[in-house]
């Protein structure tokens, strides 16, 4: 197995870049992890490997909390942002098998008092970003204030405004259109958006480590989360009420049990064949396009790479297409307020990587050092 080291490269977007190279070392994850940690400053990264649904390498640095000195570990919950919406697209997969959804019928289906544009957007397009519910406004509209009892009450947010494009014409982000998708959900079950991800996932999973980012409860085993000031120094992230958007990009998980929900997409006793293939399928457009995304996952990384190459450095941008080519790996990062989180899975191999840190701002650098990670551990 090969070693990692670290370079350092300025991004003309963003702060510093940590990029994997070959180094010998008998312990090369521990200090690739301590050097990656210290490079961008974050008080706290917990990391789990698993091969064939068994950790195989499992580690945490620093701090979960630093005012209380508590030491980070892999069972420490972490703010996943975004890959909430992979656990969300899974529950949704699991109760349209048990028949209580179809994903090819319009959310109005099963929220048939809701009169908003997006009432005739499949569940299907919601999980895929293909519905056209539109995304924040601005990075101000993210922090919210108020706490919604409910995925359906939350909808007040965003119901009213116009879609930004016909449903299934283009891809577009929105952690609103996965509010949408679980108050369908949530009213077609009869549960709380809460009580659904728990009966259709984390039960059957055995997944004790994952919760919703509730700012009102208190929530044994919560990291603390940070931003980096313009003077450069560490202060704590802003409050947020995550309420509004649970399902997308609202949910605690250490990266032990993320790790473990990761292995169950691909291994035995996950998901059924064709759920499995619709979630890593990419999605098709009405003009016959694929997407990057199947439902809940982006599942192509040189497609994803390619349509940002503008923004990347030419060596970069040839060193990851060097390290993605050819090798299928589903995957999302998630940022929220002072921590950023990714999940890799490579389905040929069936390992898993689940890697969080409690320092927001940080997206590129974990997707890169991730990306690195996982062209290591194959050992070629």
């Amino acid at each position: 197995m090969k070693g990692l080291c670290l370079s350092i490269i300025m991004l003309p977007l963003g702060p510093v870049l940590s990029l994997p190279c070959a180094a010998a070392s008998p312990d090369w994850i521990d200090q690739s992890v301590q050097s990656f940690a210290d490079a961008v400053g974050t008080p706290g990264l917990s990391l789990t490997i698993m091969e064939h649904g068994e950790i195989a390498w499992e580690g945490a640095q620093g701090y979960a909390d630093l005012e209380q000195m508590t030491p980070m570990t892999p069972q420490s919950l972490m703010r996943i942002g975004s890959i909430s919406k992979t656990i969300t697209a899974v529950t949704t997969l699991q109760i349209a098998s048990a028949g209580l959804v179809d994903l090819d019928a319009t959310v109005s289906d099963y929220l048939p008092g809701f009169a908003g544009p997006a009432r005739m957007s499949t569940l299907r397009q919601l999980a895929s970003h293909t519905a056209c519910v539109r995304g924040y406004d601005s990075p101000e509209e993210e922090i919210s204030l108020t706490h919604y009892a409910s995925m359906k009450e939350a909808l007040v947010r965003f119901s009213d405004d116009d879609l930004i494009c016909a449903p299934g014409d283009a891809f577009n982000y929105s952690s609103y259109g996965y509010t949408l998708l679980a108050a369908g959900l949530a009213e077609a079950s009869g549960l709380s958006f809460g009580e659904l991800i728990s009966a259709q996932v984390l039960d059957p999973l055995g997944l004790d480590s994952v919760a919703l980012d509730d700012a009102v409860r208190v929530i044994p085993g919560r990291a603390a989360f940070y931003v980096e000031s313009e003077d450069g120094e560490l202060e704590n992230a802003p409050f947020n009420d995550y309420s509004y958007k649970y399902a997308g990009a609202g949910m605690l998980a250490s990266t032990r049990d993320l790790a473990k929900f990761g292995a169950a997409l691909v291994g035995e006793g996950g998901l059924a064949p064709d759920a499995e293939k619709a979630m890593t399928s990419p999605a098709r457009l009405n003009s016959g396009v694929f997407t990057d995304y199947g439902l809940g996952l982006y599942v192509s990384l040189p497609d994803f790479l390619e349509a940002r190459k503008a923004y990347l450095p030419e060596a970069l941008y040839e060193q990851l297409m060097h390290q993605v080519s050819g090798r299928p790996i589903y995957w999302h990062t998630g940022t929220s307020e002072g921590a950023v989180s990714v999940l890799m899975i490579e389905p040929d191999s069936q390992r898993v990587l689940a890697l969080s840190i409690n320092k927001g701002g940080l997206e590129k650098e974990v997707l890169i050092f991730a990306i690195g990670l996982m062209d290591e551990l194959r050992g070629d």
